[in-house]
């Protein structure tokens, strides 16, 4: 190989490694950001009931009932809002990759559903 056609293939050799490194990069970028959705809280139910959301987002629960109303984790998850009086609201961020059911520990009868898409 002559001095020059070394000095071409060093070229051709860095080139392709910015290039697929600018690739992998590019690519990466593609995660959606976290998103924050809100569930009201009224009629003695949650609004909406079932919600579709990814890992690293936020949920916020606005109660706009007259009485008091958590938002607490079925299972083994344990996330609670605590106790949110009306016009108070409560967050959890998902952490978890699966289904996450979920209830008001006031009104047992109150029931929701975070679903975890992938």
């Amino acid at each position: 190989m002559t001095r020059s056609t070394r000095g071409s293939a060093r070229r051709f050799v860095v080139a392709l490694t910015l290039a697929l490194g600018t690739g992998a990069l590019l690519a990466c970028g593609n995660t959606p950001a976290p998103r924050v959705h809100t569930v009201e809280i009224s009629g003695l139910a949650f609004h909406p009931a079932e919600l579709n959301v990814a890992v690293g987002d936020t949920v916020v629960w606005v109660n706009r009932d007259i009485f008091p109303h958590t938002a607490t984790a079925s299972g083994a998850s344990g996330w609670d809002t605590g106790t949110l009086a009306e016009g108070m609201s409560g967050r959890v961020v998902v952490s978890d990759g699966a289904e996450l059911s979920y209830r008001c520990s006031l009104h047992p009868t109150m029931q929701g559903r975070l679903i975890v898409i992938r």
